[in-house]
């Protein structure tokens, strides 16, 4: 089992976080876990925060899809894995998240 931060920045923050959330609990099964969506607030931004624990790179996958269906409208996704790695999506970017996910002790079981 791996786990992983899941960071959601953009204009509708929250309510984005919500449906990346709800993606991932069907991601997961019934070993990972999701936790609630909390919110963090500063004078530039919010950011929208959910941690992961998760087995095998399908969360990867659901992350990447689902940030690829939200970017167009300003969502931004940083994934922190436990060892500091940080991976801010961009196009291209699930092979990176997927390998790192993979080495953080997430490969196929």
């Amino acid at each position: 089992m791996g786990n992983a931060t899941v960071e959601v920045s953009g204009a509708q923050a929250a309510s984005w976080a919500a449906e990346l959330r709800t993606a991932l609990l069907r991601a997961v099964g019934p070993d990972g876990s999701v936790s609630p969506v909390q919110v963090q607030r500063s004078a530039e931004m919010v950011i929208a925060v959910i941690g992961l624990v998760f087995s095998g790179v399908g969360a990867a996958k659901t992350i990447t899809e689902w940030w690829g269906a939200r970017r167009r409208d300003g969502a931004a996704v940083t994934v922190l894995l436990p060892d500091g790695t940080r991976i801010e999506l961009a196009e291209g970017s699930q092979a990176r998240l997927e390998i790192a996910m993979r080495q953080d002790g997430t490969g196929p079981h």
